[in-house]
């Protein structure tokens, strides 16, 4: 009789019908009834029956076909590798250069016209705007991403404000007059929103599917003994640390590579 315990909470449902139009490898055998069980994935013997904790994962036959340097080349033994490749939402614009209506609605409630945007007051999210980008990233995307959101000073508050008439750029704050992650990212692809509203401003076309890019820098070796002594006084591990300039830059409402962005609330003159 089968062994009887809770499968672990990533692991692939059983007992479900294949779709007709998948195309299962001959080894992947299914059961009577033509649904998954645990040998079609599983080249243990009697998986089934070995408790949970008994069962070694990094066993060459526990995949079938394995081992495989990454779990996901074993998922495309059945699953279309093109058809589920990480999705950027952010690419928000096809190859007729029309607006993917579908990426709009993992952030709005209602997709407002990016020809005619309404005005900030009624725009409609799923979360709360300093929460909206939790949905996908982590709260630490990047170093000082968590010391960044914070409410605003007056002094701060108020070079945001010059530096907003004088750029003719938004910089979108929280409820509470807090940075948050679209104060300095702008999460549409450009093009999307008029280049030259305060809206839709931003750093230059960028390629989203390359993304961020670095360039070594003569600095390293001074930076890595910096840090490293500052680490071993903190009593931490040492890490591998790098420094490295900015190349290509992507979603920023203003350039990071010079300081401009810094300068919307910081102010270097004092």
């Amino acid at each position: 009789m089968a062994q009887e315990y809770k499968l672990p909470a990533v692991h692939h449902q059983v007992a479900v019908t294949i779709p007709a139009d998948m195309q299962i490898p001959e080894n992947f055998k299914l059961d009577k009834n033509k649904q998954l069980q645990c040998a079609t994935c599983h080249g243990i013997a009697d998986i089934e029956n070995i408790p949970l904790e008994e069962i070694d994962p990094q066993a060459t036959d526990f995949l079938n076909g394995g081992p495989y340097q990454k779990l996901t080349n074993f998922c495309y033994a059945c699953h279309d590798k093109q058809d589920n490749q990480k999705l950027n939402i952010h690419k928000m614009l096809n190859k007729q250069q029309q607006v993917n209506q579908d990426h709009c609605d993992f952030c709005h409630l209602e997709i407002p016209d990016p020809a005619e945007p309404p005005g900030k007051e009624v725009l409609k999210f799923r979360l709360p705007k300093a929460k909206l980008c939790w949905g996908c990233h982590l709260k630490t995307p990047h170093l000082n991403a968590i010391t960044h959101q914070q409410k605003l000073s007056d002094k701060m508050l108020e070079q945001l404000q010059k530096t907003q008439d004088q750029q003719q750029i938004r910089f979108p704050l929280g409820e509470d007059k807090q940075v948050i992650c679209i104060t300095c990212h702008n999460s549409h692809q450009y093009g999307v929103l008029d280049a030259d509203s305060e809206a839709g401003k931003q750093i230059a076309n960028t390629d989203l599917d390359t993304g961020i890019s670095y360039q070594p820098h003569a600095w390293n070796e001074v930076y890595q003994q910096d840090k490293q002594k500052r680490l071993e006084e903190a009593g931490r591990s040492v890490h591998e640390l790098t420094y490295q300039r900015l190349s290509t830059e992507v979603l920023l409402r203003l350039t990071a590579k010079d300081g401009s962005l810094c300068r919307v609330c910081h102010s270097f003159k004092d």
